[in-house]
């Protein structure tokens, strides 16, 4: 079985990171395409700000970093699984009140998009173009070929992740904070 997977707070006093880091702006970087980027790049610093009420999570929900802003913790459980078709950029935390630097953290590019929305049996929303504006519910087709995928993005969709039993399940037992997991029929955005 394949789940969503969302990079987001489960309530308010966990972590967010607005904004998009400035070496990422400046070089229209995009992390979040499902495919490859440059490498090597310089670490990139994320300017952030933290309630004295808020909580560090593993998965840093920062739309702006165009990725995933992952710790140690969630790279362990995909090194851990031999995922191959993530690359990995050094990122920095630099606290905007504090000047306190919080490293290594990554910035993670899936790669690899995989078309697999059923649109017969999903309740779809879309732009005059074709493209998908809003989901309902989702479903998905059977995957040949990628059956041993343990991440990808959805190729009508980027901005939804879909992973394996196996990798969810990884986070789950680890306690990995910051993610959120929907079976695709309950999942709408």
């Amino acid at each position: 079985m394949y789940w969503v997977m969302m990079s987001e707070r489960s309530n308010e006093y966990e972590l967010s990171i607005d904004g998009t880091p400035p070496l990422i702006e400046q070089h229209d970087w995009r992390f979040d395409c499902g495919v490859k980027q440059p490498a090597p790049l310089p670490v990139i610093d994320v300017p952030f700000e933290i309630q004295p009420d808020e909580r560090m999570v593993d998965n840093i929900p920062a739309y702006g970093c165009r990725g995933l802003l992952i710790n140690d913790r969630v790279k362990a459980v995909f090194d851990g699984l031999k995922i191959d078709n993530i690359q990995y950029y050094s990122a920095r935390l630099v606290n905007q009140d504090t000047g306190q630097i919080l490293s290594p953290y990554w910035i993670a590019n899936i790669l690899g998009k995989i078309a697999c929305v059923d649109h017969s049996q999903s309740d779809l929303d879309y732009y005059d173009d074709g493209k998908i504006r809003f989901i309902d519910k989702l479903a998905l087709t059977p995957m040949p070929g990628s059956k041993h995928a343990r991440i990808f993005r959805l190729a009508e969709f980027l901005p939804v992740m879909i992973v394996s039993d196996v990798l969810k399940n990884a986070l789950t037992e680890q306690k990995i904070t910051g993610f959120t997991f929907y079976k695709p029929e309950d999942f709408s955005l």
